[in-house]
């Protein structure tokens, strides 16, 4: 039998670039990008076209095991289901509902039929604990965005194009591919012109390979991008003035955020993050002279100390600069189908402070717990205590800061089950693991990350290949697991009764979401192998979603924060070289938990430190929590990253960089653990 192509998109990351699926006997033999795809024009990053080796590995899960006394057995579906119900029933009745939770790992965004299945689910279950891995990374955007703009799924997107002075903070797009709010295909070649042009500037401790390119490369201190953010909101609320032509802005609103930041001098801003006023100086200059500047923020501020504060003011600058609406600036479609309202219907919203976590108290954001809490809450003693956990396409023992305590809650669990396609680290502390489908194998609708792209675009794609061995969709392992467990899905019988009577599926509730709200049919949409662009990204958009409400800048969480302070301590005496540290980075082949780094993990440091350290090139050096907790390391030079830094890249096999990332400061608003700017201790 030869060969067939199947048309299909990737599910990696939001981009959703169109795939070609070469399928012979019901096998994927190649994956590679769609030149006719109306979205990505032929453009796919090296993940979405390796995904064959996740697809067809030979260690993927393929059935259900289950532990007696001892290692994984394989078992049938019913034996494993019925277990798993009858430990949930068991533990619900004694514990009651907050003794169970779950957690979502980074493929169920990407997932509808994940999302919709745990949410039916955790209601079901009528527990609050639902934790994310949303929580260790972008957190902060939500907030920021619910709070600035009226709604936490506002989502703005990038026009590199239109902008004649682009400035990054603490994000390597020429090395991690379009990434979020800045997907399209013509992402890569527009940074290439800006840099061309001479008109990239990047704010990155480290040198990145988009760094490596720019035209200007500031190295500030792991953790101090707030104080250069407030610095440059200082100098342009200093010269803004309102626009009739486009009222987003009130001059009350502005004048107070200005005094907000007042205190933000160049000097002290040079103090704080080892600048010199001289470059913060040649910085304001160029956004000042720029007709159309455009400032960013990736996830080197989110993941910082002071995220939330730090997002807050990258969007404020980018307001105060005549940037949001316009082109060259942040630009806002609805998607193609308006998710905002629809999860306005639903409830949800950004930062929830009526649901916290039991740890500190930390409330939910978009309806996830603080991830970074998911130890306390298993450890700490107390009847309301988590005792079981359902981990869906993810693994907290390698994604949780301080793996150390995350490997022992793991253990603390009566119950532990794990829903993806491999046994990974944290399934090997699983009583079950069930395996699921690749979304080569399952049916999909993009509709709840649409939003997340340059161009309003919604697809329908077909399974490219049957579900190999017993492996199924994430949506009916959840459902079968509510019914095992005598629960009803979303907490509501005559809901539940509906949806199984009417054999509902994530694609039928899809289609249901587009004739409510998209401006083409779903025939229409099933119709186009490729999928169907809604309309253009253009300028006047946001002002048209705010319906007339300025845009709020003078949060008063945030100038609280602000004040209180913000950046990272001196590191206290200790024996062994200072160095800030910086995790929020991985190789590029790397995807998720499934497959990571193959080779011997490398840190990198200034020759300078290698020095002070004694050691050279390849050497094992060991880097050290306050606390005492150690990883070894095989150290590099890099002679273009910031002196006193240390980059420990995460997703090795070999080392997990989540063992120093502490959880004794977690970020303000989110809870999000401090990946960037804590201190550790070298010694070779």
């Amino acid at each position: 039998m030869a060969a067939a192509d199947h048309l299909t998109f990737c599910r990696i990351c939001e981009s959703a670039c169109g795939l070609v699926a070469s399928v012979e006997a019901g096998r994927v033999l190649a994956l590679k990008p769609d030149p006719e795809h109306p979205r990505s024009e032929g453009y796919a990053c090296v993940k979405g076209t390796r995904f064959t080796k996740i697809q067809n590995h030979s260690e993927r899960l393929l059935r259900p095991r289950m532990r007696r006394a001892g290692p994984l057995e394989e078992v049938s579906w019913d034996e494993a289901l019925g277990y798993v119900g009858e430990r949930l029933r068991r533990l619900r009745k004694e514990h009651g509902p907050e003794s169970i939770g779950l957690f979502l790992g980074n493929s169920t965004a990407h997932s509808l039929g994940a999302i919709l299945g745990a949410t039916a689910l955790q209601q079901g279950l009528g527990t609050t604990k639902a934790y994310s891995v949303l929580t260790l990374d972008n957190a902060p955007m939500f907030v920021v965005t619910e709070q600035c703009l009226g709604h936490p799924m506002r989502t703005l997107v990038a026009d590199y194009a239109g902008s004649d002075c682009v400035v990054l903070f603490g994000t390597d797009p020429l090395s991690s591919q379009p990434s979020q709010a800045q997907s399209h295909p013509q992402g890569i070649p527009e940074l290439v012109e800006t840099v061309a042009a001479g008109q990239l500037w990047v704010v990155d401790p480290r040198a990145s390979v988009t760094a490596k390119k720019a035209v200007r490369h500031l190295k500030p201190r792991p953790g101090s991008d707030a104080a250069l953010l407030a610095c440059l909101v200082r100098e342009a609320a200093a010269s803004w003035k309102p626009d009739p032509q486009h009222p987003l802005l009130e001059r009350d609103d502005v004048a107070a955020l200005a005094a907000a930041v007042a205190p933000w001098t160049p000097v002290r801003t040079a103090e704080a993050t080892g600048l010199s006023v001289e470059e913060i100086g040649a910085l304001t200059d160029a956004l000042a002279a720029a007709d159309r500047p455009l400032v960013w923020s990736g996830l080197g501020v989110l993941l910082g100390p002071d995220g939330t504060v730090g997002y807050w003011l990258t969007l404020a600058l980018q307001g105060l600069l005549g940037g949001l609406d316009r082109a060259g600036g942040w630009l806002h479609h609805g998607g193609a189908v308006n998710l905002e309202r629809a999860m306005s219907g639903l409830g949800v919203v950004g930062r929830d402070p009526s649901v916290r976590s039991r740890g500190r108290g930390l409330p939910a954001i978009l309806g996830t717990l603080a991830s970074a809490d998911l130890a306390s809450d298993v450890l700490e003693p107390g009847e309301d205590r988590l005792r079981a956990l359902i981990v869906v396409g993810g693994s907290p023992r390698v994604s949780l800061p301080d793996s150390p305590r995350a490997a022992e809650a793991l253990d603390a669990l009566e119950f532990l089950v794990s829903i993806d396609l491999f046994v990974n680290d944290t399934g090997e502390h699983a009583d079950v693991v069930l395996p699921a489908c690749t979304w080569l194998e399952r049916d999909d609708v993009d509709l709840h990350m649409a939003p997340q792209r340059r161009i309003p675009h919604l697809q329908h794609a077909r399974a490219a290949v049957p579900a190999r061995g017993e492996a199924r969709e994430d949506w009916r392992i959840l459902t079968d697991i509510a019914a095992a467990a005598g629960v009803p899905l979303f907490g509501n019988p005559a809901v539940s009764t509906a949806v199984r009577w009417m054999g509902l599926t994530p694609t039928k509730i899809a289609a249901w979401a587009v004739r409510l709200g998209a401006s083409f049919s779903w025939k229409w949409l099933t119709r186009a192998p490729r999928g169907v662009v809604a309309f253009g990204g253009l300028p006047g958009r946001l002002g048209v979603a705010l319906g007339g409400t300025p845009i709020k800048l003078a949060v008063p969480e945030f100038i609280e924060a602000l004040e209180a302070g913000i950046g990272v301590p001196e590191p206290a005496a200790a024996e062994g070289l200072p160095l800030s540290l910086i995790t929020s980075v991985r190789p590029l082949p790397t995807m998720n938990t499934w497959i990571r780094g193959e080779d011997v993990a490398a840190a990198s440091l200034h020759p300078d430190d290698l020095e002070a350290l004694r050691t050279r090139a390849g050497a094992i050096i060991t880097l050290r929590r306050p606390d005492g907790v150690e990883l070894s390391v095989v150290v590099q030079p890099d002679p273009n990253q910031r002196p006193g830094t240390v980059v420990v890249p995460w997703g090795w096999n070999s080392v997990n960089a989540n063992v120093l990332v502490g959880t004794d400061r977690l970020e303000a608003f989110t809870g999000q653990p401090m990946s960037n700017g804590a201190w550790v201790y070298a010694t070779a």
